[in-house]
């Protein structure tokens, strides 16, 4: 009996400790609702949270499973509890996006080309047929590049901003870079007003800050002990430059929104994850339009085994999404191409 006691005071004990660990990751889960509102000059390590979000979730998920099989009752109650974590993974994971019955006079496709460096790209783009193409990551002195300028996008209006490329098949009536052209500036964004034919739309392509994280360094953190340390540090220093590089380049970017006198798609390769301060200070003025319409996984940068969403397209309130989608099967970049369409005012 005595034995019995101990065994039943030593699970007592580790239910009290599993309970108040429950609380914790469930306060840290909570945290990233305050993501629009703790700037990375403020507190720029808040911004780990939003990358390894879905994983606090999946953890929060297991222990409410081992709760269940422990004290039902309290796995019920964090069940409960839990449920206000699921709305911001939809940014990230949407398969139940609104059907739209309007037809779409609009299409827009954002791609992170890296460079290309693989073939493919001409038959792709021809194949989609789409009104406007923004690029990042695109010398515009690539042989590769300057082959599709002159075939696919040979009748096209076309405007450049270094590692930014802009194709519309609609006038461009005005175009202006965003970003400062300064030493050691790695993020660029432009502005172009087309001229559709019934309206003029501002179309922003962005590339912000890369973090310039080599996936070997990742390798090498999680095979090797003895340099993960090392790795770690490297990662947080390069992560948390980044952000504080990306608050002010957010800053730079947003007045071209707030000001523009014409409805605005901005779309490119934020190098930023959903619910981070910069996903959330856009997503004040503008709406993504991947969880309004979105039917499957939005991860568009596979490079990494860890699933990461960087790439969107945002909009006016008064323009309207049709379908979006993240063209998996297109594997000629380290990006996936991402597709919208959209109904326009």
């Amino acid at each position: 009996m005595r034995e019995e006691m101990v065994n039943g005071l030593k699970v007592k004990g580790f239910d009290s400790v599993l309970f108040v660990s429950h609380l914790l990751v469930l306060v840290l889960s909570y945290s990233i609702y305050l993501a629009p509102y703790i700037a990375p000059s403020t507190f720029p390590y808040f911004g780990f949270i939003p990358i390894f979000y879905p994983i606090i979730v999946l953890f929060n998920l297991f222990l409410i499973l081992i709760l269940f099989f422990r004290k039902r009752l309290f796995g019920i109650l964090f069940l409960i509890l839990s449920i206000g974590l699921f709305p911001p993974l939809v940014k990230s994971y949407q398969f139940f996006g609104k059907k739209v019955e309007a037809t779409p006079d609009f299409k827009l496709i954002t791609f992170n080309a890296h460079y290309m460096k693989q073939d493919g790209f001409d038959e792709f783009f021809k194949k989609e047929n789409a009104d406007v193409v923004l690029l990042q990551e695109v010398w515009y002195s690539n042989k590769n590049f300057k082959k599709l300028k002159d075939s696919v996008f040979a009748d096209y209006y076309y405007e450049k901003n270094t590692l930014n490329q802009i194709f519309s098949r609609y006038p461009i009536i005005e175009f202006r870079p965003i970003f400062p052209d300064v030493e050691g500036n790695s993020a660029y964004s432009s502005y172009a007003d087309i001229d559709t034919g019934k309206d003029t739309i501002r179309i922003i392509n962005v590339y912000l800050e890369p973090m310039k994280i080599d996936k070997e360094l990742i390798k090498e953190g999680v095979s090797s002990t003895e340099d993960a340390k090392t790795n770690s540090k490297i990662l947080k220093n390069k992560l948390t430059r980044g952000f504080l590089r990306h608050q002010m380049q957010i800053q730079e970017l947003l007045p071209y929104i707030q000001n523009s006198p014409y409805p605005v798609i901005l779309a490119g390769d934020l190098n930023s994850v959903p619910n981070s301060y910069e996903y959330q200070q856009l997503n004040f003025w503008l709406k993504d339009a991947y969880p309004e319409v979105g039917r499957s996984a939005g991860t568009s940068f596979h490079d990494f085994k860890y699933p990461l969403r960087l790439d969107y397209v945002f909009h006016t309130e008064e323009i309207l999404p049709v379908s979006y989608r993240v063209l998996t099967d297109e594997k000629i970049s380290d990006h996936y191409p991402v597709v919208a369409e959209f109904k326009l005012p």
